[in-house]
């Protein structure tokens, strides 16, 4: 009996993505991809993203961010050319990362709590920069609130329980579906198909503050 063979970054026009084939790309795969996205004008399809993804953060450092990240993510989640145009695919993997923020701040924002918690606790802190960091804590904290209370609020007005349940638990710190299903008694398939509900909620909302930013732009 033959040994399969092993699987290619290329199947025909699709590149498939280094999760998919489990390794990473081979110099020759590299190098063929690099062509690839060369001759689908690959500069200019970033440039296009990373004007997206400015219009979303307001922020040049943040667009950067989010088209690095777009990248990393084309790498690994791959592209079939004939699905979708580069220039599109580029700014479906913004949108998605930054879709992503929202959740990722209630996380990020836990970590530095510990951390200063740690750096108190170790006597390593200075009085005065642990003012400030508070300050700024404080402030984040009041804009992390109001955008989950929005959040809630859409959740809410869905009548979407596993998503309130879902925001409940990670503000508890409990990230992982199985356990928030084995807290809740719930099927952890509701807390998977939740993530895909939750995108569509987070969308909506985003896109219902980019209108209102729109609006009051205008009068000014």
């Amino acid at each position: 009996m033959e040994a399969p063979k092993p699987m290619t970054a290329f199947v025909g026009t699709l590149y498939v993505g280094t999760d998919r084939l489990g390794r990473p790309l081979t110099n020759a795969e590299s190098a063929r991809l690099a062509g690839v996205l060369r001759a689908n004008d690959f500069v200019g399809a970033s440039s296009v993203a990373l004007r997206f993804a400015f219009k979303k953060t307001r922020s040049h450092g943040r667009a950067q961010d989010l088209l690095g990240r777009a990248n990393l993510r084309l790498v690994r989640r791959g592209w079939d050319p004939r699905e979708v145009t580069l220039v599109k695919r580029m700014c479906r993997l913004v949108w998605s990362e930054f879709t992503h923020e929202v959740e990722d701040s209630v996380l990020a924002r836990r970590a530095e709590e510990i951390f200063l918690l740690q750096e108190r606790a170790e006597g390593r802190s200075d009085p005065e920069e642990v003012a400030a960091q508070r300050q700024l804590r404080l402030e984040e904290e009041a804009r992390e609130t109001k955008r989950l209370e929005s959040l809630r609020a859409v959740f809410v007005e869905a009548k979407d329980e596993v998503n309130l349940l879902w925001l409940d638990y990670q503000l508890k710190g409990i990230e992982e579906p199985a356990k928030m299903a084995r807290e809740s008694g719930r099927d952890p398939k509701e807390f998977y198909l939740a993530a895909d509900r939750r995108k569509r909620h987070l969308e909506r909302m985003l896109a219902a503050a980019d209108e209102a930013r729109a609006k009051r732009e205008e009068k000014t």
